[in-house]
């Protein structure tokens, strides 16, 4: 937690299927809490959208997660890589450019600090071709 603004850390993942949610989930979350731990976080909120899809922007976690970030309580966003945000290259280039224009900052472990829009467009539009350009 960041002592001097009092805003925490948000770790976020999803999963789309369900069935799919034992091994991939687990993953997700330990990246993510590994992260946290070698990165010293003490204060950090788990968001997780299980059985959503990546389509669209609408999903109960992210929508809290919004929230927060609107309140001002979350200084980091970490995710696993830009895949869980969503699977689309624009969808996921305005929720980027929507949460560091709340001076959020966005961290994907998979691809580093995310600082422009141009470079969440070409890894999301990366890993939409790589995963079959459709799946959510």
């Amino acid at each position: 937690m960041n002592t001097q603004t009092g805003k925490i850390t948000a770790l976020y993942y999803r999963v789309a299927h369900k069935q799919t949610l034992g091994l991939y989930l687990d993953n997700q979350m330990q990246t993510l809490l590994c992260y946290a731990n070698e990165q010293g976080l003490d204060k950090f909120a788990l968001y997780a959208d299980i059985g959503q899809n990546g389509l669209t922007l609408d999903r109960p976690a992210l929508n809290t997660l919004n929230a927060d970030i609107e309140a001002g309580h979350i200084e980091k966003l970490v995710i696993q890589d830009v895949s869980r945000l969503a699977r689309g290259f624009i969808l996921a280039e305005t929720f980027i450019e929507w949460a560091q224009a709340q001076d959020v900052e966005i961290i994907s472990i998979m691809d580093g600090e995310l600082t422009s829009s141009l470079y969440a467009d070409v890894i999301a539009q990366y890993r939409s071709l790589l995963k079959g350009g459709r799946r959510v």
